[in-house]
């Protein structure tokens, strides 16, 4: 049996991108939009979670290992699963495609924003306007908070599939319309955080 198969780890790759990660990304998102206030208000919000003791400790534990595991068992299942949209071309079968192609594009964002805003500097709403400010940059930004949010609410809908709290058609049309609002919201909140740096 493939480990891709195995049940245990399935459900802990969902668990894991439901919680700690999908809580962490709720939480960066929120806290990003207090750039709606400007550089001042911004800084004297965020600065006191970068004082917290033990941090490093505590984003270890919490966000770093679980996205390691979730980012390795999702590229595993990435790289063994065939992709067939030019054969079947219904709406599920799409839509685990894209589920697959945006947890990849949002592995690469995280990457390159752990290296642009924690690595090269202190947080700070400059530093991130100053990034923003490239066109390529916020591009990717862009990209990168849209395939997030897609990947969080198409995720929370497979997830209750999976875990079989929607095993009738009509649940999950209607956790299919729920969660396509959720992500649709949450990448719109996303990208207008992104516009309010500039």
């Amino acid at each position: 049996m493939k480990p891709s198969d195995n049940l245990f780890w399935r459900r802990l790759h969902s668990f894991t991108g439901i919680l700690p990660l999908g809580g962490f990304l709720l939480f960066h998102l929120y806290e990003n939009s207090y750039s709606y206030g400007g550089p001042a208000f911004y800084n004297e919000h965020v600065r006191p979670l970068r004082q917290i003791p033990y941090l490093l400790l505590i984003e270890a534990v919490a966000i770093y290992i679980p996205l390691a595991y979730h980012a390795f068992y999702g590229v595993y299942i990435w790289s063994t699963n065939k992709n067939n949209i030019l054969q079947y071309r219904y709406a599920r079968n799409w839509l685990y495609t894209l589920q697959r192609w945006t947890g990849i594009i949002t592995l690469l964002f995280v990457v390159f924003h752990v290296i642009d805003q924690r690595l090269r500097s202190a947080p700070s709403f400059e530093n991130v306007a100053g990034s923003l400010h490239n066109p390529m940059f916020l591009l990717f930004y862009i990209i990168g908070v849209s395939a997030a949010a897609f990947h969080l609410g198409n995720g929370l809908w497979n997830a209750l599939i999976k875990w079989g709290f929607t095993s009738g058609q009509r649940s999950q049309k209607i956790t299919a319309i729920a969660f396509t609002a959720f992500w649709v919201a949450l990448g719109g909140i996303g990208i207008r955080a992104l516009v309010n740096f500039l």
